[in-house]
């Protein structure tokens, strides 16, 4: 078994997106760090085949009420790049990182 392939991308404290990672995976996992939370904040995870133009990954957006670690599994979506979008903070102000496992062909 290949170990998988880490994209650690830039903290958010305030809404907006990452910067994009190239993916070469069907499936992978998004790692969400939610630190000095207020009431809650909405990510929406997205992938994308130009880099340009994203799409959503999931039926529904995310939303995280507490602090903690979130992991969000991507299956049977091959597309060439990810990211995550940080799409609004309700009260406080909260750090949410992100980190990215993909596999890596054995």
């Amino acid at each position: 078994m290949a170990l998988p392939k880490i994209t650690a991308f830039t903290a958010l404290t305030a809404v907006g997106a990452t910067a994009f990672a190239s993916n070469s995976s069907e499936s992978f996992v998004f790692q969400v760090v939610v630190t000095t939370i207020g009431t809650n904040v909405v990510v929406r995870l997205q992938g994308s085949n130009d880099g340009t133009n994203f799409f959503n990954l999931q039926a529904s957006d995310n939303t995280i009420t507490a602090n903690g670690v979130y992991g969000y599994a991507i299956a049977n979506s091959p597309c060439l790049y990810v990211r995550a979008n940080l799409i609004s903070i309700s009260t406080g102000t909260p750090t949410v990182t992100i980190t990215l496992a993909q596999d890596t062909a054995p």
